[in-house]
């Protein structure tokens, strides 16, 4: 076998390989995750219904996205629903904050992560009167730019 041949093989393996891995890292890491995926994933710890202290235990218990680099301590409202950060939700009641955005729910918990390369992960959880599950909302951004939304709403 020439050196050449033997540099060839050894180069495909090592393309190969990385390709392999890439493959295997690139959907764990939020950076590619989309936010329906990321939805999926946090209905999976809190289903609809879920009561908001056992959801404000979790949160502030551990983070809900794996490998990111920071997060801000959950912001717990017992009080009041989130302000949506898309305008309008489609069943809520009209009521409007400042800056013509949506209330949701009447008690709600947020919290937000962030990754590398300024990636921000926001979800929001919005319960009812009797602090049940209702809604959840998760918003992705890339330095303020929108990297998209997705939402789950109780019947």
């Amino acid at each position: 076998m020439t050196e050449t041949k033997k540099i060839l093989i050894a180069l495909s393996i090592v393309v190969v390989g990385v390709t392999i891995m890439v493959t295997m890292i690139m959907p764990l890491h939020p950076l590619f995750r989309s936010p329906k995926r990321v939805l999926n994933d946090t209905l999976k710890l809190t289903p609809m219904g879920t009561h908001i202290d056992d959801v404000a235990a979790l949160v502030e218990s551990k983070t809900i996205i794996k490998n990111v680099t920071e997060w801000r301590e959950p912001t717990i409202r017992y009080d009041s629903g989130y302000v949506n950060p898309n305008g309008e939700v489609p069943g809520w009641s009209t009521t409007v904050s400042p800056g013509n955005r949506s209330i949701v729910g009447h008690k709600s918990i947020e919290v937000s992560y962030k990754a590398h390369y300024n990636t921000y992960i926001s979800i929001y959880w919005g319960f009812d009167e009797d602090g049940k599950l209702v809604d959840v909302f998760v918003d992705k951004n890339f330095d303020m730019i929108d990297g998209g939304g997705a939402r789950r709403t109780a019947e």
